[in-house]
């Protein structure tokens, strides 16, 4: 039991340094692998290459390129100015307070004009000059100085109205201009009394606008400045990508700031500074993937992780690193030549169809960043995998080596060309992505099959082809049992058809329930005399032997057996039956015995625990389907029984004792999957006790 605890934790360590040896070997590779090639190039420079962008990148010069000219582009920011807006109305109702004050000053007191019209004029102009700096024409000075008082008040009221709405916008001096000819464009065109001496009012209020009226537009330098900010971070974030594929450079040309700067951004260029974010993100990503896989190898496939050993181990960490170490250089020919189902096909069979889509899946994305996380291949490797580990995941029987390879060929070229004709590829490009998918298919799968017999050396897991080699009578433990003990060795081979029956119908692994039958009894050649199936002669050896050692030698055989499997390398799963099929049970006979002849003596009834076999209740469902046959069988051949309605209430009282000894409480069968064995054994033996005919003599 100790030893058993120290192996545990042996184990333990043993996983958690090969987990943490995996990943730091899939950084370092990933690492390496996702640096692209580099070219010596430099400005001015003839390019003796043709360079192609290895990945979608932004185009950090032609985007900053279009930011500058955006932010160029933004128009200076005018705001009003109160102040001139206030300044323009205080000097257009000066200006007419001005004139008309100068104009009441030409009229004495009893009402008589004291100078001509033209004096008038002349005056006005001048005074005008004088006062606001403003020189007037001789036109618009002599109507403004002699136009009737009616006339005077009106052009003074619109002159007052429109400087207040020119005044509601910021306004330059060409848009000043441009507003005071709209605006008094609305004006009619009247004259005063004589039409033919002065100018429209029209005419008139549109100099006099013009000659007043400042510019109220002031530059809003931080407004101005936080509009060209936004116009070139708006830019910046759309930026100008370099497309995947796309060509930077061809051969003869000649190397410009413009393509210089793209082969910086695609790392194209050689640098001795080490990428130290490059080396954090997949240091990153790799403890996620890994994460994830340790997740689920310890939370959804629990009967897988106990059948694990450090072998098993080992072997999985191989099938998962080769492809990695492959595609570290074959990516470089191109990124659809993938290795990744040498991983699938080699999950798929020692973890099952749901092990090996979920591994290679995880497998795919470790070399995802050696591909520049093309779409095209995950695609076409998705799919590929679900149909290999569907191929060669199957528990019950060994794969055809033939139909894995054509039919995972033949996924990978259906994916490429459905992809190709979504993305409309051009002819050459779908014809090179289907031939380089079908070759790193093909290789990838013949590669697998042809180096599983190196995996079986040197794991210890159950897997279908490991089985239909032990399932051989050639093993050597078989012709042993079939020499030294033939009534054991018939005895399994009915407890074979028996287990075989039983996990076909409940779906569990039929091939691991036959080959466990098979050797489940091989501790008995330890001492194979000392078993009734085979004693010869009626003479049965237990007769002079004390009953506690006959008890040690029955109870023995499951350990017995154990050390025999482990000596011939049997698998895990298999050394698990070979230990379980007993449970902690105890020979019914031996200790009906030993209470009776204590009850004859006067002594106290003997102990239980003194009589029950020394393994384990079974673990698996496979394991209980074994120790239920084997029991069964035993009892109808001790019985003698030859009917099927007497055989099935013996198989039920036998069940019915398990499940109240607690023997099957951890091997994950149901009531439901109890009843389907039952009458799946039933069945083999309504054909077995089916008589002959007897032919004449």
């Amino acid at each position: 039991m100790r030893n058993s605890k120290k192996n545990q934790k042996l184990f333990k360590v043993i996983r958690i340094i090969s987990i943490v040896l995996l990943a730091v070997l899939m950084v370092t590779i990933v690492y390496f692998g996702s640096l692209p090639k580099q070219y010596d190039v430099s400005q001015g420079q003839i390019s003796e290459y043709d360079i192609t962008a290895t990945r979608t990148v932004k185009d950090s010069y032609e985007t900053e390129r279009r930011a500058r000219i955006a932010r160029s582009e933004v128009a200076p920011i005018y705001v009003i100015s109160p102040e001139v807006s206030s300044e323009n109305t205080t000097t257009v109702e000066g200006f007419f307070s001005y004139c008309e004050e100068l104009r009441k000053s030409n009229i004495d007191d009893i009402g008589m004009v004291i100078r001509n019209k033209a004096e008038m004029g002349t005056l006005l102009k001048k005074a005008v000059k004088e006062s606001y700096g403003v020189e007037l024409s001789d036109e618009v000075a002599y109507t403004l100085a002699n136009i009737s008082f009616v006339d005077f008040s009106y052009v003074q009221y619109e002159a007052k109205e429109l400087t207040e709405m020119i005044s509601m916008n910021a306004l330059d001096e060409q848009m000043l201009q441009q507003e005071i000819s709209n605006y008094t464009s609305y004006i009619e065109e009247s004259r005063t009394h004589d039409s033919e001496e002065y100018i429209s009012q029209k005419d008139l209020l549109r100099t006099i606008l013009s000659d007043l009226l400042k510019p109220n537009a002031v530059y809003d330098e931080k407004s101005t400045e936080n509009a060209r900010v936004a116009a070139y971070k708006n830019a910046i974030s759309e930026p100008v990508m370099i497309q995947k594929g796309s060509r930077i450079i061809s051969v003869g040309e000649t190397v410009t700031p413009h393509v210089f700067s793209q082969l910086q951004d695609l790392n194209l260029l050689p640098t001795d500074s080490f990428n130290y974010m490059l080396l954090l993100g997949i240091i990153v990503y790799m403890f996620i993937i890994v994460a994830a896989g340790a997740f689920y190898l310890s939370r959804f496939d629990s009967r897988t992780k106990d059948e694990m050993d450090s072998k098993t181990l080992i072997a999985l960490m191989l099938a998962f690193i080769v492809p990695l170490i492959s595609s570290r250089y074959l990516t470089s020919i191109s990124p659809l030549f993938s290795t990744i189902m040498f991983t699938a096909v080699i999950f798929a069979i020692y973890l099952g169809i749901q092990g090996g889509i979920t591994m290679s899946i995880l497998s795919l994305l470790v070399v995802l960043p050696m591909s520049g996380f093309d779409t095209e291949f995950v695609f076409i490797s998705v799919i590929t995998i679900f149909v290999s580990s569907v191929i060669a995941g199957q528990r019950n029987h060994k794969f055809n080596a033939a139909t894995l390879i054509i039919f995972s060929c033949f996924a990978s070229l259906a994916a490429s060309l459905g992809y190709s004709l979504v993305t409309q590829s051009s002819r050459t490009d779908a014809f090179n992505s289907s031939l380089w998918c079908v070759i790193g298919t093909g290789c990838s799968v013949v590669a697998a099959i042809g180096f599983q017999p190196l995996f079986e050396l040197i794991s210890n897991t159950a897997s279908p082809i490991r089985l239909l080699d032990l399932a051989q009578q050639s093993h050597p433990l078989q012709k042993r049992l079939f020499l030294e003990a033939p009534g054991t060795s018939q005895h399994s081979m009915m407890v074979a058809n028996l287990a075989d029956a039983a996990a076909e119908a409940i779906g569990a692994n039929s091939l691991l329930a036959k080959v466990g039958s098979y050797y489940h009894d091989i501790g008995k050649l330890e001492r194979p005399e000392y078993f009734t199936e085979n004693q010869q002669d009626k003479v049965n050896p237990h007769d002079s032997l004390p009953i506690e050692e006959s008890v040690a030698i029955i109870t023995s055989h499951p350990s017995d057996g154990l050390k025999l499997a482990k000596k011939y390398r049997l698998p895990t799963a298999v050394q698990n039956i070979i230990l379980e099929h007993h449970g902690t049970t105890c020979p019914g006979y031996f200790y009906m015995k030993a209470q009776k002849e204590a009850q004859e003596k006067g002594l106290p009834e003997p102990t239980k625990e003194n009589f029950q076999y020394k393994g384990s209740v079974p673990s698996t469902r496979e394991s209980a389907i074994i120790m239920i046959a084997d029991s069964c069988e035993a009892a109808v051949r001790s019985r003698g029984v030859h009917e099927v309605d007497e055989a099935e209430v013996l198989f039920r009282k036998i069940v019915k004792q398990k499940i109240d000894e607690d023997q099957l409480i951890h091997s994950g069968l149901s009531f439901d999957d109890i009843e389907l064995i039952i009458r799946a054994m039933l069945q083999v033996y309504a054909g077995f006790f089916h008589e002959r005919v007897k032919y004449p003599e």
